[in-house]
């Protein structure tokens, strides 16, 4: 359930979709979309929960240049990273605790914060996912209200 406050930044109109893994044709998560930029840019910053994973999609412009590294400054809880190529295929997954960076080894087609307690303690466990495995976003569903 959406608490308005602590998700101030997003509204009703915003992009919340089904991750699928393609491997175990297994649904993950009911996750947004950081589809603008300032959405990506303020992330889960100063948020007190996680009330659904955060997708970024990185523009191919940077994706060609550099890798997209990944700040937690202002955040109020550990984070895991999945990183996600442009095949669809997690690559890489890390911790990210509060006050600090991560770089990934190759540039990320997409990058998923989830919040590390959710993560970990999910019924699947790590949400099912692992290095290898292929993700798809799968249509647009309403928001609960």
């Amino acid at each position: 359930m959406l608490n308005n406050d602590e998700n101030k930044d997003f509204n009703e109109d915003d992009d919340l979709r089904i991750l699928f893994n393609r491997n175990s044709n297994e649904k993950i998560a009911e996750i947004r979309i950081a589809n603008t930029f300032l959405k990506r840019f303020l992330g889960l910053m100063l948020k007190r929960k996680c009330d659904y994973p955060l997708l970024f999609e990185i523009p191919q412009s940077i994706r060609i240049k550099e890798r997209s590294s990944i700040h937690s400054l202002f955040m109020r809880f550990e984070l895991k990273l999945v990183f996600i190529d442009n095949e669809n295929k997690v690559f890489e997954i890390a911790d990210l605790k509060p006050w600090s960076y991560y770089v990934p080894k190759k540039a990320a087609k997409y990058i998923i914060e989830f919040d590390k307690k959710d993560f970990e303690k999910n019924e699947f466990g790590n949400y099912g996912l692992k290095i290898g495995d292929e993700i798809e976003l799968n249509k647009k569903i309403e928001l609960k209200k």
